[in-house]
């Protein structure tokens, strides 16, 4: 789940890394940042406290959270472990240990032997965050995910998935539609599944109409390529944009439409905004070029490549696309223009900084 390398720019399951947030007992300092999706800056303040106490269980959690935003998905389990052998009563420190346990079972760099055995401790994981907690949101969720997604030989059942949706509807109404979204995103009826998820966003908009991620969320759903409603994806953009304008997300859905509307003064102005208001997330930047790259606009290849270079200009962010991935997409933009050593160069760099990008790889072989 947490791989960061969501590729096409606008698209649902882009949208689905916005609800994935990790799991945490109280809003602190730290706990508000990750939230937001601003992991690095966490990250420097669970540092101090975890310099002053090495076994706080809040930093620990909050630690695990970050390491899995970044996909550094053992390291997660690992430092969730330690917070729940701190803290064996805390719900908190369960469920994001059920959260890390539950992207591993999610990633498609793990095996199915490695998943079927990792199961039983999942499920532990989720029986104790609901002894402690029976109203706990991210044990609700990661048990729904696990229910819809799982194999009926690993216990998975779609019924099961619903019922838990139903109740996480009612303990919080806009991740219960979130996840109801994801869910019915994977039906096979696109038609049918599209109508679906973007009547779950608009419920969760009028349920509650100051989410600033009901608005993104359903801003993505109608920002779906071959939509009509571009006008109004923009307008709710732009609502959640005004809710909280330091928050990433609303900023590289408007980067995709202006892309893919041809608003290239528009574009300028809201690549600017975003750097000035989160300066430390470039995700628009990429974004900006991965949607001129899939809807290859060849007139704007040399935006597209000036958008990746600026975007490898410091650390991505967590939940955000990779160096790895931007130094791929720029592979892809080269050759574009024709480039092809230059591209070949960039690939290598992807390949070495992430050898499971198969993609890369297979791109590389193409052009050698």
């Amino acid at each position: 789940m947490p791989s960061g390398t969501c590729a096409r720019a606008g698209s649902l399951a882009c949208l689905s890394l916005l609800l994935f947030v990790p799991a945490w007992s109280q809003q602190s300092a730290t706990d508000k940042l990750i939230d937001e999706g601003h992991y690095a800056r966490a990250l420097s303040l669970v540092q101090v406290a975890l310099e002053k106490h090495a076994q706080d269980v809040n930093a620990l959690v909050a630690l695990s959270a970050i390491q899995w935003a970044f996909g550094q998905l053992d390291a997660s389990t690992d430092t969730a472990q330690t917070a729940v052998l701190a803290a064996g009563e805390s719900a908190a420190a369960h469920a994001q240990l059920l959260n890390a346990l539950g992207a591993k079972l999610a990633s498609s760099k793990i095996g199915i032997i490695e998943k079927l055995n990792l199961a039983p401790r999942f499920h532990k994981e989720a029986d104790r965050t609901l002894q402690l907690d029976p109203d706990n949101l991210y044990a609700h969720e990661a048990l729904a995910r696990f229910y819809w997604y799982a194999p009926a030989i690993a216990g998975g059942g779609r019924s099961k998935a619903r019922r838990l949706v139903n109740r996480l509807v009612q303990l919080d109404v806009v991740r219960g539609y979130a996840l109801k979204a994801e869910l019915d995103l994977t039906e096979p009826d696109r038609a049918k599944s599209l109508a679906a998820v973007q009547s779950d966003w608009r419920q969760a908009v009028a349920a509650n109409s100051g989410s600033y991620v009901a608005h993104v969320g359903l801003a993505g759903c109608l920002l779906t390529p071959g939509n009509d409603k571009l006008r109004e994806a923009e307008d709710e953009a732009r609502k959640a944009l005004s809710l909280d304008p330091s928050r990433i997300a609303a900023y590289r859905l408007l980067a995709a439409l202006y892309v893919t509307t041809a608003r290239w003064d528009d574009l300028a102005v809201v690549l600017k905004r975003a750097r000035a208001a989160v300066p430390d997330d470039l995700a628009p930047e990429f974004v900006a070029a991965q949607t001129i790259l899939d809807s290859n606009i060849m007139s704007q290849m040399t935006r597209a490549e000036e958008y990746l270079r600026t975007y490898l200009t410091q650390p991505s962010e967590g939940l955000e696309p990779t160096v790895a991935m931007a130094y791929w997409r720029l592979g892809m933009v080269l050759e574009k223009e024709g480039r092809k050593s230059a591209a070949l160069e960039e690939l290598r760099i992807a390949i070495n900084l992430d050898a499971s990008l198969d993609g890369a790889k297979k791109d590389f072989q193409r052009l050698h």
